[in-house]
């Protein structure tokens, strides 16, 4: 009870501060106000007896009477008149006060009005004198006195009951509290209940307290027990009574060490991309309806066509895990592509995107496979599907080896490489249907500080994106890029991520780079996806004035991927526009692709802008796209002497 005591006291005495504060500023406040009547009070009665002399006959009388009756009035405390001669003719003065009257209450509360003066004069403007009028302060000073005294009154009184309230609090709480200890005492340790008095004052509490807590340890002890034997038994999701990570990881385990005959599956990841978003913009509740009827859907699907070893699990918040142990790669691809399509279905609209995102990946795996090793397999093409901005399948199993590594693995890589600058640039030439060469294309490179081939940024930057790191590494390129072309002649293209653009720390370290180089700005070239244009378009403007101001040039690539983007090339000082993927290797069988390039084509003369053309697969296809008027082509088949050369591939999907 000492730190209720305590607790109660501090509130007493820190209630007692505030209200002595405020008493303090109120009569602060009050004596401001009342020294201002009183001032005001002093002008209006000199400036009411001037106005009356200066009307008046002028006579000794005359003047007595006016100053009679302004000092009867009982509010001034001096009233004195004297002619043009400084002389005396009337004063009227209340007598000083005798006795306590002056005592500290006057000179502590510090109020006396001013005495003001004002000549008077004929109606003709002659002078006549001057006369001092001054407010009596004592009935102003009682009435500060008498207020104060009653707040304080008031003041006294309410602490005098907050004392007896608290007083008669602690009481009942320790009686209270007593018999609660002793009722608790006598219920864990009923052998020491017969010891206890009426009062439970008793030498035997304390021991039967320990044999009390002693007990509740074992207590909670064999609970806790039996609570963690549940918990190895519950292996299902609360939300979406999915298998949670638990039981996927056993299972998982226990299908790589099967070791029997036709073993080996597949494993389908897929990920919820806007799970934060959707928390946000809608309710909890909602959002866990929405994952249990999802996944209530999903079970069905493949509990019809997985098979009795599919596994369905939630293995975190937004990750998803297929398991399918002997399944053929047919058979697989079959189920993920339902799944896929079941996924499409169940999404939820939102604000920023239309639709909230799914990122897939499958992987395939065999007898004696290393679990971590499939799992980060697994995670980094989940990171170069987010990357791609779509929904389809990525294949986890045609990732490089470096990949192996999981998130927090890319994180501290990242940060290792970029402390210590271990990035490389390699540039390759693209030439026009003449063969001259229009700029070079860079590629960023990481090296490994054991000394392994560089890993290329189609597979460190998806990781990158992911991790917040996109800018640091587009920096560093954009910084090789300019040592390039500090010993090379012509122009560089390097690609940048729109994930860099959405920080805004990188703009202004791109504008202090490009001041710094301004020769070698005139030519550089900043490569940005379509995208961009549609959904970053205000970042994407800011990086055209920069580069632009600067001297520099703008490209944007993957055109073919975000035709949405011809809506809005007429605002940005492009370069040039890339069309590549499906849309070119399909090109030649398709009317209505050739008709749309060539309609990207006009359009790009008339914005003044170059039509540049990746991926081409034949020849074909190389003469549709110079008739329709592409200036530079490239590809694995066409301009073969330079195939090496003309290899279009930013490494890494900018988005």
């Amino acid at each position: 009870m000492p730190t209720l005591r305590r607790l109660l006291l501090c509130s007493a005495l820190l209630i007692g501060f505030i209200l002595l504060g405020a008493q303090a500023l109120g009569m602060l406040a009050a004596h401001r106000y009342l020294n201002t009547q009183l001032a005001q009070q002093s002008e209006a009665g000199a400036n009411a007896l001037a106005w009356a002399l200066s009307h008046g006959t002028g006579t000794q009388q005359e003047q007595a009477e006016l100053a009679d009756e302004l000092f009867g009035q009982g509010l001034y405390s001096l009233v004195n008149i004297t002619n043009e001669g400084n002389v005396l003719r009337v004063e009227r003065r209340s007598p000083p006060a005798a006795g306590r009257d002056r005592d500290w209450r006057a000179a502590w509360l510090n109020m006396e009005a001013p005495a003001v003066s004002r000549p008077f004069a004929t109606p003709n403007g002659k002078t006549r004198g001057t006369l001092t009028v001054q407010a009596d302060a004592r009935l102003a000073r009682d009435t500060l006195w008498q207020g104060g005294v009653r707040v304080l009154g008031l003041a006294l009184a309410a602490a005098a009951f907050w004392a007896l309230f608290a007083t008669n609090l602690v009481r009942w709480i320790e009686a209270r509290t007593s018999r609660d200890i002793c009722d608790r005492v006598r219920a864990l340790a009923p052998g020491a209940g017969t010891a206890l008095t009426g009062s439970c004052e008793m030498p035997g509490v304390d021991q039967a307290l320990v044999d009390a807590q002693r007990r509740v340890a074992a207590t909670v002890q064999e609970q806790n027990a039996r609570i963690e034997s549940l918990q190895s038994e519950i292996y299902r999701d609360p939300i979406s009574r999915l298998s949670n990570r638990k039981h996927f990881i056993d299972q998982f385990r226990l299908a790589l060490t099967d070791k029997s005959d036709d073993t080996g599956g597949h494993l389908l990841m897929f990920r919820q991309r806007d799970l934060a978003q959707i928390n946000r913009h809608l309710s909890r509740a909602f959002t866990d309806q929405w994952l249990r009827s999802s996944s209530d859907r999903l079970r069905k699907l493949v509990e019809e066509f997985g098979g009795p070893g599919a596994l369905l699990a939630r293995i975190s918040g937004s990750d998803f895990a297929l398991l399918l142990p002997r399944t053929s790669a047919p058979q697989a691809s079959l189920l993920a592509e339902r799944v896929r399509r079941e996924l499409r279905s169940l999404r939820v609209p939102m604000d920023k995107y239309g639709w909230c995102r799914w990122a897939l990946a499958m992987a395939e795996f065999a007898p004696g496979d290393n679990m971590s090793d499939i799992l980060a397999r697994l995670d980094h093409a989940l990171m170069c599907a987010e990357s791609a901005d779509d929904d389809q399948i990525t294949p986890a199993s045609q990732a490089a080896d470096s990949t192996r590594i999981g998130e927090y693995s890319w994180h501290d890589a990242l940060v290792t490489a970029l402390e210590q600058h271990r990035f490389s640039l390699a540039a390759q030439p693209l030439h026009d249907l003449s063969g001259a060469v229009l700029h070079y294309e860079a590629t960023l490179a990481l090296h490994d500080a054991s000394g392994t081939d560089p890993v290329p940024a189609s597979i460190f930057m998806p990781p990158a994106v992911r991790l917040g790191l996109s800018a640091e590494c587009d920096i560093q390129a954009i910084r090789l890029g300019l040592d390039w072309l500090f010993t090379h002649e012509g122009a560089l293209t390097v690609p940048v991520s729109l994930a860099t653009l959405a920080q805004g720390s990188f703009f202004t370290r791109l504008e202090r780079m490009l001041a710094d180089r301004p020769a070698l700005t005139m030519r550089l070239i900043l490569d940005v996806d379509a995208a961009g244009l549609v959904e970053q378009g205000a970042d994407v403007r800011l990086l055209c004035d920069i580069v632009t101001g600067a001297g520099g040039r703008v490209g944007v690539s993957r055109l073919s991927q975000q035709f949405g983007a011809m809506e809005h090339l007429h605002e940005f000082p492009v370069s040039y526009v890339t069309l590549c993927g499906s849309f070119i290797t399909g090109l030649l069988h398709s009317p209505g692709s050739q008709h749309l390039a060539a309609t990207v084509v006009a359009t790009a003369r008339t914005l003044d802008m170059a039509v540049y053309a990746a991926d081409v697969p034949d020849s074909a296809t190389q003469f549709v796209l110079e008739e329709i008027g592409v200036r530079a082509i490239s590809g694995a088949v066409v301009n073969f002497a330079h195939a090496h050369d003309l290899a279009h591939d930013h490494q890494w999907v900018p988005s």
